[in-house]
Parts: C-alpha cells; structure tokens; sequence
C-alpha cells in the first residue's frame, strides 16, 4: 500500500487521481508536500510506501472531463471548494467520493449532497465560501512606492485567486494585487491582465502597510466618527473575527496608549487587551473603564 505525495496543487491532485486508476495503485493516502507551514496529514502506518506523482496538465483534464460529464459543474466547484480547504486527510475524502462516483453503480449518486461521501466535502466547501465571503471584505490596499495598490491578506484556507473577479470588476484601471501572507503568493492586476505570483519576502509587503499615509488617514477618520456609547466589542468581536484584524488599519492600535492603572495594558495583559487585539477607540474605551473600576 502507498502513501502518494503531490505538489499540493488541485491539478496535481487530479493527476494523482489519474495516475491511481492508471496504474491501478493500492493507495493508503495521499499527502501534499507544500512550500508553507499549513499541517499536513502525517501517515502513521509505517508500512506505507511513498510514492511521488507529478503534475501533468493533460492527466489532470481529463480526470476534470471525467468528473464534469458524470457529476456536473457545481460537483466539481464543491471538490474545488473543499480541496482549497487545505485540512488534514481531505484528499482521502475527494477520492472516497470520485471512487464511488466512478464506479457507477447508483445512477443518483452524483448529485447526492447526502451520501456519507459528499455530506462531509459539502460542509468543508460551505466553510470555505463564508470565508470567501468574508476576505472580500477585509481587504485593505495600501501604495507602494511605485503606485501599485497591494493588500496583504491572511486567510484560513486557500481562496485570495477567488477575490480575483470582484475586484477586477471594481478596479477595472487601477494596478493592484492582493498576497497571501501564509502562503507566499498573490493575485497581481495589471494591464487589463490578472496572473498568480510568488511572493519571496512577505515582510516588505508589511513595511508598506505602516508606511501608507491614506491607511494612516483612514485610521484617523475610522476613530474620529466612532461613537463611544455604542462600542460593542463582544459584538464585534462576533461579527468581524479578531483573525481578520490584523491587516486592517482601522483596528490597529497603540499599546503605548492602553494604561491601566499606571501600567502599560499589553505588558499586563488584562482581560485580554492587546494593541493588536482591539480598535484603538474600543481599546481606549475598555481601559478607561478598567481604570474606575479599579478605583
């Protein structure tokens, strides 16, 4: 039994699909080998033997053919969905669908979105699309010194090349590109022509988020018309998850103005107030707050 690694990428999985029904391999799973940190699923039968399959364009058509003629094109956008989830063992869950799918022994099962196959690929792909939803709006830009707008972005799973259609619709003569943080590399508009790129150095593309003066200006004008009486952080909290705050401007703040108590408020870390962790007028609020009720 094998143990098949890949280049991570959804044609290099449908290769190794490919390559499986080809070679008639007895696969125990399949594991990508990725050029960032994301957690990958680990064997732990010692027994299994690797096995490395390329990326081959031409395999990788005809699997999608394949897939498209028997399941249709939103199966296939669902298998796209929770592939780009990127969660430990989801292979193995395409492939004990596309197994079944190929069989043909139910003429209903490919549209099935309950079968004990699909019901699970279908959740991951919902959690995907929310937060599809979600990056399009936690995109900030900010301008590089050469007047290209870029937006650093930190998703849970692989969706920044999705974000692609709506802003191409909305900047349809600006220069922009939008990089993910985590996995080094970004969507670039330019020209009327959108193209993936490799990021090598993300921390450059922070250096310009701190020294954007129109991020410096908008923080300003985000804190000057927030109205203290109606800060809400558990709500905020609830609606905008702390996770997408730390590339957007208006939710930075300076720790150096969080005191309580005389003593700088990340140092002691109460209740949970970090500089990174609230917008400076919610921060600012809460340690007021903290400071009468300590007197």
């Amino acid at each position: 039994m094998l143990v098949i690694h890949y280049d991570s990428t959804f044609d290099g999985f449908l290769s190794v699909v490919f390559e499986i029904y080809r070679q008639h391999l007895d696969v125990g799973d399949i594991v990508p080998v990725r050029p960032y940190g994301v957690a990958q699923s680990v064997p732990t039968d010692l027994f299994l033997q690797p096995f490395r399959v390329e990326s081959d364009e031409e395999s990788a058509r005809r699997l999608r053919r394949a897939i498209l003629n028997l399941a249709g094109e939103d199966v296939f956008a669902v298998l796209d969905a929770a592939f780009r989830s990127e969660e430990p063992g989801v292979e193995m869950k395409i492939f004990a669908y596309l197994r079944k799918l190929f069989a043909g022994d139910d003429p209903a099962y490919a549209r099935n979105p309950t079968s004990e196959e699909m019901l699970p690929l279908f959740c991951i792909a919902r959690s995907v699309r929310r937060e599809q939803g979600f990056m399009l709006g936690a995109v900030r830009f900010c301008k590089a010194p050469d007047g290209m707008y870029i937006a650093a972005v930190e998703p849970k799973y692989n969706v920044v090349d999705l974000l692609a259609p709506h802003f191409r619709s909305r900047f349809p003569n600006g220069r922009w590109a939008i990089v993910d943080m985590v996995r080094r590399y970004g969507i670039c508009y330019e020209n009327s022509r959108t193209q993936l790129v490799s990021v090598a150095d993300p921390a450059a593309i922070a250096g310009i988020e701190r020294a954007d003066s129109v991020a410096r200006m908008w923080k300003s004008y985000y804190d000057s018309m927030a109205i203290k009486e109606r800060l809400n952080p558990e709500l905020l909290r609830r609606c905008l998850p702390v996770r997408y705050w730390k590339h957007l401007p208006e939710r930075q703040v300076d720790a150096s103005s969080l005191v309580i108590g005389g003593r700088n408020s990340e140092k002691r870390g109460d209740n949970g107030l970090g500089g990174a962790n609230l917008p400076s007028a919610v921060a600012r609020s809460r340690s007021i707050a903290l400071t009468h009720a300590g007197t």
